[in-house]
């Protein structure tokens, strides 16, 4: 991926990650976690046919990707294995929507802290607007 973390596409770690994993709800996406011994950090992202037609699904999916790519950088370096699964209103809202609801579900499963510095392209709040 281009922003450094590798893809989870082991069929046995993907099973693991959804039977063992922690969840986190968010309103927009769902955030799956499972720590592992070593290896690098690895993403899944996933829609159902719940979220829509696959226009939709596939809209959500790139949604999450994007918004992943921005806080990818503030994340702390653990061997962890990561699935974001899209709700229904996901493929609806606009990439910061997102971005925001990803971050404060990082944040609850202290992978992620604000006091980090802020993705590429944004401002911090001590340069101003």
């Amino acid at each position: 991926m281009p922003w450094g973390d590798e893809a989870l596409s082991s069929t046995q770690a993907i099973r693991r990650l959804f039977a063992e994993g922690a969840v986190h709800h968010g309103r927009l996406v769902l955030l799956i976690r499972r720590q592992v011994d070593e290896g690098p950090r690895r993403v899944l992202f996933v829609a159902s046919r719940k979220t829509g037609h696959a226009v939709r699904r596939n809209r959500a999916k790139r949604l999450m990707r994007a918004a992943y790519q921005r806080v990818a950088p503030c994340l702390a370096e653990r061997p962890v294995h990561l699935a974001w699964v899209a709700r229904s209103a996901c493929a609806a809202m606009k990439m910061e929507d997102v971005r925001r609801d990803m971050e404060g579900l990082l944040t609850r499963a202290g992978l992620w802290s604000p006091a980090q510095p802020a993705p590429a392209g944004e401002r911090s709040p001590a340069e101003g607007a």
